[in-house]
């Protein structure tokens, strides 16, 4: 595999939201196109409002590579409460919507993004990194599967598409080509 290119991540701002949507809606056509239900036209209004309110918690990353936003994570403390029980499962940092170009699928940057998520979590003093995916996406689960995770358990909540919950343990995580931007000022 070629050397990966060097990425610098930072939050994202409000003038990146539609970058974000824009990045939601390649995924969205991927799937569909590989005849994946998921993130489909019932989402849509939820989810850019989603995106809007991550954004302006400051809990979005961009990953950039020659000045243009090529993926998307979210990171927060707030489990979805149909799957995870902070009670019983403990605090952890949970990943959602990690988004990369569908030009720049196959260079190992998701995982790059994934590792660099686990050590963030680390370095947040989190045991685990947390994410739940699509009971119907096997292809995603086999994905978080090979990027160390392991299956807590699948849950069934009714009108919920997603449930099938994995962790991670937060450990420091060098990830080389993953910087900090220099800039997180409104651009």
């Amino acid at each position: 595999m070629p050397e990966r290119p060097v990425l610098a991540a930072r939050l994202a701002v409000e003038s990146d939201t539609e970058r974000v949507i824009e990045l939601r809606a390649e995924s969205e056509d991927w799937l569909v196109k590989r005849g994946i239900q998921q993130w489909t036209a019932k989402w849509d209004d939820i989810g850019r409002q989603k995106i809007h309110r991550n954004i302006a918690n400051r809990e979005t990353w961009v990953f950039e590579h020659d000045d243009e936003t090529i993926a998307t994570v979210t990171l927060n403390t707030r489990p979805d409460l149909d799957f995870w029980d902070p009670d019983a499962d403990g605090p952890a940092l949970y990943l959602y919507k990690l988004l990369l170009a569908r030009d720049r699928a196959g260079e190992g940057l998701g995982a790059d993004i994934v590792n660099w998520s686990v050590d963030q979590a680390a370095q947040r003093g989190f045991p685990w990194l947390r994410l739940d995916v699509w009971k119907t996406n096997h292809g995603l689960q086999r994905y978080y599967l090979e990027q160390g995770f392991a299956h807590v358990r699948t849950v069934e909540v009714a009108g919920r598409d997603s449930g099938a919950c994995f962790q991670r343990q937060a450990v420091p995580t060098k990830v080389d080509n993953i910087v900090a931007a220099t800039v997180q000022a409104e651009r």
